[in-house]
C-alpha cells in the first residue's frame, strides 16, 4: 500500500466524521447517550468543520509534496493518529464517556491501523 493511498483513505474516515457531526450530530451524541443540547450541537459542529480540514489537508499533501516530503508529512500525521487514538482509548478504559460497543473500538482499530501505516510508511 502506498503512502499516498494511506492519506487518501485518513481523508476518507476524516470525513464520514466530519459528515457525522456537521449533518447529524444528535445520531452521534445518541450513542453515548449524551442530551444534544444547543450548545453540544455547536461544539460537535465546529470540530466536524476542524474534521474537514483534516480530511481536506490528508487529500491534497500527495499533491502538494514530492516523495520525500510526504514522508516527513506522514510522521506529523502518525502522531495525530497517535493522540486521537490515546483520547479514544482513556474515554473507552478510564473514564467511561465511551460506551465500548463495536463502533468505537472499530474506530480506535482502524485509527491505530492509520498510526502504524504512516509511521511505517514514513521510514
Amino acid at each position: 500500500m502506498s503512502l499516498s493511498l494511506i492519506f487518501r483513505l485518513q481523508a476518507a474516515f476524516a470525513a464520514l466524521w466530519a459528515i457525522q457531526l456537521i449533518f447529524l450530530p444528535g445520531m452521534m451524541f445518541a450513542q453515548y447517550q449524551w442530551t444534544p443540547s444547543l450548545e453540544l450541537v455547536a461544539l460537535g459542529q465546529g470540530c466536524g468543520v476542524a474534521m474537514t480540514a483534516l480530511a481536506i489537508i490528508a487529500y491534497q499533501l500527495p499533491n502538494w509534496t514530492t516523495g520525500e516530503q510526504l514522508k516527513n508529512a506522514a510522521k506529523s500525521l502518525a502522531v495525530i493518529a497517535i493522540l486521537f487514538l490515546l483520547l479514544q482509548l482513556y474515554q473507552l478504559l478510564i473514564s467511561g464517556m465511551a460506551p465500548g460497543n463495536a463502533m468505537d473500538w472499530g474506530s480506535t482499530v482502524i485509527t491505530a491501523l492509520f498510526a502504524i501505516g504512516f509511521f511505517m510508511k514514513s521510514r
